[in-house]
């Protein structure tokens, strides 16, 4: 048996294990395999944003007469149209495939997820409950034709954004030999794998073959990667790690996080602190890295792993490098309740921080000073404060200037200039709205910069007994006390 697993630009074919299934990578040069396979696999990743799919690609999917299995983007495709005009004033409607009678419309999850078998099927029987998670900003699915029927629905919390309290959203559906799912890992769950190959009388040789050649799939796919050279085995054992910190939102966190993914040798392991994972999807794309569920630090109650977990996760595991994308600005949500704000979480870390301005805000001097404010008072918090990040720098002469300034009193300050690209506006380069992976990567590889990436001992979590009114009142009375 060949199940085939599509890898081109935009998808994501180390984002999960699917099953240990697949034993062929389907790619652009060669297409026509794919009439040859009893299954195909479409990741996920940016294949509707991004136009992935060309003309024989789309063919070749029309006219293949054996399973399907599309997951999340690898689902949109399938279906007839998507609106991924979210922050658009009028809906932006791309043309799916047409194989599966659904429709998408924005609808943002990043949850662990509970789901359930709905109708018996190929890899399940009805009421079967297994784990996953999703990644999506385009996850409401409307049916449109009786004749596809229910695959999966899933147990969520979240959606916007917003607590909504447990309630159950469809998932997945399956018309004759095509199925889509948004959840990933579904594949991952021992029961799917098994009724699969039962439904396929499939023998345990054959099995063991399929599990074989699968392995040496997952090398070619690593191979495959931009920056393949860089997961080189290196000599030393220390372990490394940072954590960006913003001011706030659209500082280019995950811009720059996603750069210096594409710039360490050795294993990187990248993690989130809050659970919006989808914002470190274009740096997985690059290390051809799965999401795990110490890819998410838990903010108090929101997220997938306790900073605990994730602390003895970096203790034991065989990464040269990790690197923290912080959440929105470093103290949001800080007075809501404890450990709510990366600021906190980073402390409990102890990871090095290195603080992000954009200076397309403020300018050079506002980000400086803004910088230098939250410098401090991450200092007076106790926080493992590195250093300073000036990102989108447009003038050389008043960088120098800051840098001087910052030198004199033994502050680390990178300055990272503008690209020619104008990321803000351009859609397809925004994680939480539209993105190309292809191209959001393309760009962040190109900027020019060097940071320092510090050893880190996991060892230890810094609880804290004070809350953060308490150090901001504290910080606040020495800031009036100096003048």
């Amino acid at each position: 048996m060949e199940i085939g697993l599509i890898d081109i630009k935009g998808t994501l074919p180390c984002f999960e294990n699917f099953g240990n299934l697949p034993t062929k990578i389907i790619h652009e040069n060669n297409i026509s395999k794919i009439k040859d396979l009893e299954m195909l696999i479409i990741p996920g990743g940016s294949i509707v944003e991004s136009g992935s799919f060309t003309d024989e690609f789309k063919k070749q999917i029309l006219d293949f007469d054996n399973y399907i299995v599309g997951i999340c983007s690898g689902f949109q495709i399938l279906s007839e149209k998507i609106d991924i005009g979210r922050k658009s004033p009028i809906p932006i409607i791309k043309e799916g495939l047409g194989l599966l009678n659904v429709e998408f419309s924005p609808l943002i999850c990043t949850d662990l997820v509970k789901f359930n078998i709905e109708n018996d099927n190929l890899f399940g029987k009805k009421n079967q409950l297994g784990h996953g998670f999703h990644c999506h900003t385009y996850g409401n699915i409307e049916i449109t034709n009786n004749s596809t029927k229910i695959w999966t629905t899933s147990e969520i919390e979240k959606l916007n954004y917003k607590m909504v309290g447990k309630q159950n959203i469809l998932s997945g559906v399956f018309k004759n030999k095509v199925y889509g799912t948004m959840v990933h890992n579904l594949l991952d769950n021992d029961f799917v794998v098994e009724n699969f190959l039962k439904n396929m009388k499939i023998k345990d040789d054959e099995k063991q073959e399929i599990f074989k050649k699968n392995s040496i799939l997952k090398e070619k796919l690593k191979d495959r990667s931009k920056i393949s050279e860089n997961f080189k085995k290196i000599e030393s054992n220390d372990k490394k790690g940072i954590i960006l910190l913003a001011t706030g939102s659209e500082s280019g966190k995950t811009f720059l996080s996603t750069s210096i993914c594409s710039k360490l040798k050795g294993k990187t392991f990248v993690s989130k602190i809050g659970p919006d994972v989808r914002d470190i999807v274009p740096s997985l794309y690059l290390l051809r890295e799965p999401m795990t569920k110490f890819s998410s630090i838990k903010l108090s109650d929101r997220g997938w792993s306790e900073p605990s977990e994730f602390l003895e996760f970096v203790k034991n595991s065989k990464f040269n490098n990790y690197i923290i994308e912080g959440v929105m600005g470093a103290f949001t949500g800080a007075l809501n309740k404890k450990n709510y704000s990366g600021s906190e979480v980073s402390k409990i870390l102890g990871f090095p921080v290195y603080i992000i301005s954009s200076c397309s805000k403020t300018g050079i001097e506002g980000s400086f000073v803004e910088c230098m404010a939250y410098h401090s008072l991450l200092k007076e918090m106790g926080v493992n404060v590195a250093g300073i990040v000036l990102n989108r720098v447009y003038n050389a002469e008043l960088l120098e200037k800051v840098k001087k300034i910052a030198n004199d009193l033994n502050i680390d300050l990178i300055g990272v200039n503008k690209l020619n690209v104008n990321v803000d506006n351009k859609r397809g380069l925004i994680p939480e709205v539209e993105i190309d992976y292809e191209e959001f990567c393309n760009a962040t590889m190109k900027l020019d910069f060097e940071i320092d990436i510090p050893k880190i001992n996991p060892e230890k979590i810094n609880e804290d007994s004070k809350t953060f009114e308490e150090y901001l009142k504290i910080w606040s009375e020495k800031l009036i006390n100096i003048n």
